[in-house]
This record gives C-alpha cells, structure tokens and sequence, in this order.
C-alpha cells in the first residue's frame, strides 16, 4: 500500500476510560471539591451531587453510540422534563458524567 497520495483515512470515536458514556446533569466541581472534604461517601450517589441547573451532557458514546443514543436521549429529556427516568438508579450512577471525579476522590482520600 502506498501512502505517498494522501488518500488515507481515519476516524476518532470519543469514549471513557471505562467505556460507557457520560450521560445527565453536569455536575459543579468546585462545590463537589467542598462537598467531599466532609463526607464519608462509600459509593457514588448521583442525587446528591451539587449540579449546574439546566445544564446536561450526552458524551463519549464510542463505537456503540448508534444504539445507545436513542435511551440515553430519553434519559436526558426525562431528568428535563422531570418524567420518571427509564433507568433504575445503579445505572444512572454508572452514566453520571462526575462519576470519574468521585472514583477519584474516594480513592485518593478526598472523601475521608
């Protein structure tokens, strides 16, 4: 194969480190910074993170984006509109765009 005409191509797909997409509510690091420095939080609780209002995120779908969109879609107009969530709540935690952070903290220390 010869590369010298620049007829090459290549494509990116953005994903996570753990290969499941960010999906909900943005969370505020600053005010999560605060907040974790007296907790004693165990697991990730996405209903109690400190969120921007208004604010959400659909991102790093990867190579499964196609057929992940449309419930991850659903997800994000739901927690909009404030309809039951078509999720149970270890899913949502799971998808929740701060869940790297707070992996982080609890490792780290941050959270004792």
């Amino acid at each position: 194969m010869n590369t010298d005409n620049e007829e090459g191509r290549v494509g990116i797909r953005c994903a996570s480190r753990d290969h499941l997409p960010f999906a909900g509510d943005v969370a505020d690091f600053p005010q999560l910074h605060e907040s974790y420095k007296d907790l004693h939080l165990k697991k990730t609780e996405s209903e109690n993170l400190p969120v921007y209002e208004g604010l959400y995120c659909l991102l790093a779908l990867g190579s499964r984006g196609l057929t992940s969109a449309p419930i991850l879609g659903e997800l994000i107009a739901s927690q909009i509109c404030g309809d039951p969530l078509p999720m149970e709540k270890d899913v949502l935690d799971a998808l929740h765009p701060a869940r790297m952070w707070v992996r982080k903290a609890l490792k780290s220390g941050l959270a004792n």
